[in-house]
């Protein structure tokens, strides 16, 4: 088994190995170059995109220059401040650190033995669901409800045989968060063949506003349909480097600076405020 897991970078980051590899996200509006693996300005790219697309920029570079990281049979997407947490028998959703960042890694258990383990007993792996009130009633709280319909709209139409799995997946209350994952390499171009024609119409249609929070949720519709066709999916949680207060509080202009809207300003306060804690405990 071949295996990369792509973590995809903002910031200066430590090289990866031969199962973990870095890759500079929006490269293409850096001003300064910062040490990663790979950029996803490098090839067949849409890196100048990454204030919209966010993460997915990283995503997009690697389908379309798949040899450039080994073809792997597996391909994994993280962030440089969440990765997957390798020990499901813990009960937490989520999980934080103030570990420094190059202990990371090492805080996350991951290992090649373990990524192993888990392809072994399952087809992917996704992060553990969080639960909210419905899928669909959760974004209209913190977003535009009318963007998600609009992104539902396009999916029926070009997928129609995702209709199902959306309506039922919107209507539930597990939420899949962080366009996170490790897929075989079948289902990685599955995806991205599904992701990207979506997003493009949809930015075509809605224009280049806000972050497109459509996509984590077009992307649970996605890991819904394939559990519905049987993919056993493995659930981890996720650890989140939770930095200092002053690490906090940057993240929190970041993002208070990007809010469009009184609705998106508010989640950045309550964000910074309640940090999820009834979900996560600190290690």
């Amino acid at each position: 088994m071949k295996a990369k897991l792509l973590v995809c970078c903002h910031k200066e980051s430590a090289r990866g190995d031969d199962l973990i590899v870095t890759v500079k996200a929006g490269a293409a509006l850096a001003d300064e170059r910062i040490r990663c693996d790979f950029r996803d300005d490098e090839g067949e790219n849409i890196s100048a995109l990454n204030p919209i697309y966010n993460e997915l920029t990283v995503v997009y570079w690697a389908w379309k220059n798949y040899d450039r990281i080994g073809d792997p049979d597996y391909v994994g997407l993280m962030h440089y401040r969440r990765y997957f947490y390798f020990d499901d028998a813990t009960r937490e959703i989520r999980l934080r650190t103030r570990a420094p960042k190059q202990r990371f890694r090492e805080k996350s258990l991951l290992s090649e033995e373990r990524l192993r383990e888990y392809l072994d007993r399952g087809d992917l792996i996704c992060p553990r669901p969080s639960r909210r009130r419905s899928v669909q009633e959760h974004y209209a709280a913190a977003h535009n409800a009318e963007d998600l319909s609009v992104a539902v709209r396009i999916l029926k139409r070009r997928f129609p045989e995702y209709a199902q799995a959306a309506e039922e997946y919107l209507a539930g209350e597990d939420n899949w968060f962080f366009n996170m994952f490790v897929f075989p390499k079948e289902i990685f171009f599955r995806y991205a063949e599904y992701i990207f024609p979506l997003l493009e119409e949809y930015v075509e249609e809605r224009g280049k506003g806000e972050r497109l929070y459509v996509s984590e949720r077009l992307t649970g519709i996605f890991l819904y349909r394939l559990m519905r066709e049987g993919y056993r999916p493995v659930f981890l949680p996720v650890l989140c480097w939770e930095g200092s207060l002053k690490d906090r509080m940057r993240a929190f202009r970041e993002e208070w600076k990007h809010a469009e809207s009184l609705k998106r300003k508010a989640v950045a306060l309550a964000r910074l405020l309640m940090r999820r804690r009834k979900e996560s405990r600190r290690i």
